[in-house]
């Protein structure tokens, strides 16, 4: 992978301080050194790290106040670092909204304005924090999406690097949601530029991620082995030992995260950092695309282990959606979301549906701005596979032929990751042209 260079505008967006600098510090040094136009995207402050209270700011008593204190030093912790790699600090942007709260403001229920999201940790639905794009910005998914497409229509990247839709951090393929919607929502209403831009996802969070595991800044940064299996193009942007000492640096200059205790951080300074293309999947109508999401991380909490969708369009734009799991997926408090999403005249979402099971009966709880409805539908449930045919999920009017598709799985209302967050473009069959 070729560093950014001149006539390049990289947009890069990180869920939490210091996550810019640990997926992405060098490809931030490579674009000022060869005079790319570079920005930074923050979503939280990461203002909920009961661990970065105790240890790095000494203070036992894990009051609100405590925590945004800790979101406003690691704000100042973001900002320090990337000035230091030369990144102006007008083309950092601070969005202020609640550390571990993304996936619950990408969800239906505090997606409007009218159902604001209060964080357990802060205790606020406004954004405490200054410098924020929106001043005490509302925490809602509706304002996230506003505060996204306003960064992107300042910068019109055409490179952005955002965290992986497979990243176990719900935080973090939140993120990727919300990136991909918002990129999505400008190419939608006719924007070449957002059509044509290549998004890249960065990886942190994975089980033993990264190896080996100790500091070595000479050693290759590789993807997962099960992430390479299950496909994506995976690539690397070489660095000088010295970047990656620069970035060894500034890791350990993030000191409420305690790089010292917590050395998993200094992994990421290495000889490489990797990313992975992501693309817009184009989907025939009438027939069916097929995603994988390998990996077993989820044996452990006992809920839902997702390893698969199959999602078909029909002639008649109605949705049909297999999901595989290698074990019954709907059981004990578990549940699969399954995540369709097109545009209104608003942009805003216009369906997310849940498939619980309760006393062997599939429930489809359709979920929008007005109400929550429980729906039968005529899903089977067999062991690691739920078949949900026929769902009438796309608008009316969805003449440009786009959906955005989420499909992850809970236990007890807490999201443990995603198995698909994509961009879909459906097209005639034949591929031609008419209604892309």
């Amino acid at each position: 992978m070729s560093p950014p260079g001149s006539g390049d505008r990289v947009l890069v967006v990180a869920p939490h301080p210091d996550d810019e600098t640990l997926g992405c510090g060098g490809v931030i040094q490579e674009a000022v050194a060869r005079g790319a136009e570079i920005h930074v995207a923050l979503m939280t402050n990461g203002d909920a790290s009961e661990l970065a209270v105790i240890l790095g700011e000494r203070e036992l008593r894990l009051t609100p106040t405590a925590f945004i204190e800790l979101g406003r030093k690691r704000q100042q912790e973001s900002l320090r670092t990337l000035t230091s790699f030369g990144v102006p600090a007008s083309h950092i942007h601070f969005l202020g909204f609640p550390n571990n709260g993304l996936t619950a403001l990408w969800r239906l229920e505090h997606w409007p304005y009218s159902r604001l999201y209060r964080a357990p940790r802060t205790r606020v639905s406004l954004s405490p924090y200054r410098g924020t794009v929106t001043p005490h910005a509302p925490y809602c998914g509706q304002q996230v999406l506003s505060d996204l497409t306003a960064v992107l229509h300042q910068v019109q990247p055409n490179l952005i690097f955002v965290t992986d839709a497979q990243d176990i951090h719900p935080d973090h393929w939140a993120t990727c949601c919300f990136l991909r919607y918002a990129l999505e929502t400008i190419a939608v209403r006719g924007a070449a530029w957002a059509r044509s831009a290549q998004v890249y996802g960065y990886l942190i969070h994975w089980p033993g991620y990264p190896l080996p595991a100790r500091v070595a800044p000479r050693l290759q940064l590789l993807p997962p082995p099960r992430l390479i299996e299950a496909g994506g193009e995976w690539l690397r942007l070489p660095l000088s030992l010295e970047l990656s000492r620069r970035k060894l640096t500034a890791i350990r200059g993030y000191h409420t995260q305690d790089p010292s205790f917590d050395r998993l951080l200094l992994r990421f300074a290495r000889a490489n950092e990797t990313f992975e293309l992501l693309p817009t999947p184009g989907l025939e109508i009438g027939g069916a695309i097929r995603f994988r999401n390998e990996h077993g991380h989820r044996r452990r909490l006992g809920g839902v282990e997702m390893a698969g969708l199959r999602l078909a369009v029909s002639e008649q734009l109605t949705i049909s959606a297999e999901v595989e799991s290698s074990r019954r997926p709907i059981a004990r408090g578990a549940y699969i979301a399954l995540d369709v999403r097109g545009w209104d005249e608003r942009g805003a979402p216009v369906v997310t549906t849940i498939y619980e099971e309760t006393g062997g009966i599939v429930r489809a709880m359709r979920l929008d701005e007005i109400e929550v409805a429980n729906l039968r539908i005529g899903a089977r449930v067999q062991r690691g596979r739920l078949e949900i045919p026929r769902l009438p999920l796309l608008p009316q009017g969805l003449a440009q032929r786009e959906l955005f598709v989420t499909c992850w799985g809970s236990v007890r209302d807490r999201a443990i990751d995603s198995a698909v967050v994509t961009p879909v473009r459906l097209h005639s069959p034949g591929g031609g042209d008419e209604g892309q």
